[in-house]
């Protein structure tokens, strides 16, 4: 069945390259997560939404008219959407499953899907109702298709300006409250522009619009802003010295990197040192809150979140998985979390119900608030990250999946040989689906952690989103312990037919 491309189903959503993804197979997609949705979710209501990407059109007007003909009411957001304003809209209609067709950082080329299940729970492998991914995975194999039981309704879905409105009251800013802000904003021709403009024109503050405008062919580059040549004109004005910070958004606007006017990036976790206090407030009832951080975060910045009176759990990566948990141990405190991709996740309380969901515009916003409240802490910040040295996550492509495996355990047996710490499992013994090795440093990192110079930090993982990737992130305490673990991992991968190294 290889001309049903089940390479599609990766762990966290649905990725593929638009070609192989005929309208005949998105068809027979289409027919397998409506009977998902009602056989074994019981849902008699589906949320459409796309982002910028030029074949979103024609999924999204394929997927309104099968899911009608299926009797289904749809509530349909024809205009480019973000993802963070698709999980929005899902959670004003806790009764629907949702469907947003779009590829997030990948290529222009590629589509994929973002699929939740009703009370905006995430559908991913191994992961929400009804066996999830899994069973919709098994469904389209099948080619199974639900009864049509009558023709369904169809509605209009624009939330834009209640999510705006609502994303400036949660993060406490007013009208006129970032006066005297000056933000460069790059959008990479991505979905986020216009509800990022609405609210910080609102907030007062002086921005600078960077591919705003929405556009499938991504003319500026790959619409990921880890990318250096797709956010290199925006870093050069951003460098005039006429503004205070700069923020870069995704294809789909769910990543958040933020960035000085020097081009430093101010990481996820050294960011939430800065938020926390601020996070804290908006769950006074909780006396001793709980924090995720991916297994890249820095020994530092864990250290000086746990300092104020927060647990900080180490998670693995997966924007499903880790809203999953969230939701899932909100009654044990936890109520945010970061990855160091820039993707920032909240418990959201809405009419006393938690929903584990993403909101750039809210972190956004409460970020712009935090740096006009006290630029001197970022600053601070700053300096502290500089205190350590870190390589951004990296890849390389092999041959098979193979090879890979081979190359993932040899880098760890390497590590091990020198004394290194291994770390596969979560604290709470949960699989970790990655590699997190240590060497100077304890696994369970608290406010008292005695830290020297002498750590190194290194998380490897084969990545679930594409084929043949493997990533490797190096943190350490000096310059030299870093290069040393950088060079010991590309010696390492030689031997098994890495390709080029890849950022993205």
């Amino acid at each position: 069945m290889a001309h049903l491309d089940l390479s599609m189903f990766k762990a966290y959503d649905i990725r593929t390259p638009a070609q192989q993804l005929t309208l005949d197979l998105s068809e027979r997609l289409a027919y397998a997560e409506a009977y998902y949705f009602r056989e074994n979710l019981g849902v008699q209501k589906v949320i459409l939404c796309r982002d910028a990407r030029l074949s979103g059109a024609r999924y999204l007007e394929q997927g309104i008219r099968i899911f009608r003909d299926l009797g289904f009411d749809v509530l349909a957001a024809p205009q480019v959407s973000s993802a963070c304003l698709f999980y929005y809209t899902c959670m004003r209609h806790p009764d629907a499953a949702g469907v947003m067709y779009g590829a997030s950082h990948n290529p222009g080329g590629d589509t994929g899907q973002k699929i939740v299940a009703p009370g905006v729970q995430p559908i991913a492998d191994g992961c929400g109702p009804g066996g999830g991914l899994q069973t919709i995975r098994r469904l389209y194999e099948q080619g199974a298709r639900p009864q049509r039981i009558g023709g369904g309704g169809l509605r209009i879905a624009n939330y834009l300006d209640d999510y705006v409105r609502d994303s400036m009251r949660l993060a406490d800013v007013s009208p006129g409250d970032l006066a005297g802000l000056r933000i460069v904003l790059d959008f990479l021709s991505g979905a986020a522009g216009q509800e990022m403009i609405l609210a910080f024109t609102a907030a007062g503050a002086e921005i600078e619009p960077r591919n705003l405008v929405p556009d499938g062919h991504f003319p500026s580059g790959a619409p990921n802003p880890v990318v250096h040549a797709s956010i290199a004109p925006s870093l050069e004005v951003l460098r005039s010295g006429r503004f205070d910070l700069g923020m870069f958004f995704d294809g789909d606007g769910d990543r958040l990197d933020i960035v000085t006017p020097d081009g430093r990036q101010i990481s996820p976790a050294f960011n939430l040192i800065a938020l926390a206090p601020r996070l804290r407030a908006l769950f006074p009832d909780i006396p001793h809150p709980n924090v995720y951080v991916d297994l890249k975060a820095n020994p530092l910045a864990i250290i000086r979140i746990a300092r104020q009176g927060f647990g900080v759990h180490v998670i693995r990566n997966g924007h499903s998985q880790i809203k999953q948990a969230l939701g899932k141990n909100a009654a044990a405190g936890f109520i945010a979390a970061v990855e160091e991709s820039a993707h920032y996740y909240l418990n959201l309380r809405r009419d006393g119900v938690i929903f584990p969901i993403e909101n750039t515009l809210f972190y956004a916003l409460l970020t712009a608030r935090a740096w006009r409240e006290d630029p001197t802490l970022y600053r601070d910040l700053l300096d502290l990250q500089q205190t350590t040295f870190r390589e951004r996550e990296w890849g390389y492509h092999f041959p098979n999946d193979d090879l890979r495996a081979a190359a993932l355990a040899a880098v760890e047996e390497a590590f091990v040989r020198n004394g290194w710490q291994a770390m596969h499992r979560m604290a709470d013994g949960a699989a970790m689906d990655a590699t997190l090795l240590r060497d100077g440093l304890p696994f369970v990192i608290d406010a008292d952690t005695p830290l020297t110079e002498e750590w190194t930090q290194v998380a490897q993982r084969a990545s679930q989103s594409e084929r043949g990737l493997a990533r490797w992130e190096v943190t350490a305490g000096t310059a030299a312990r870093r290069d040393a673990a950088v060079r010991l991992i590309e010696e390492t991968v030689r031997r098994f037919q890495a390709g080029q190294k890849y950022v993205g």
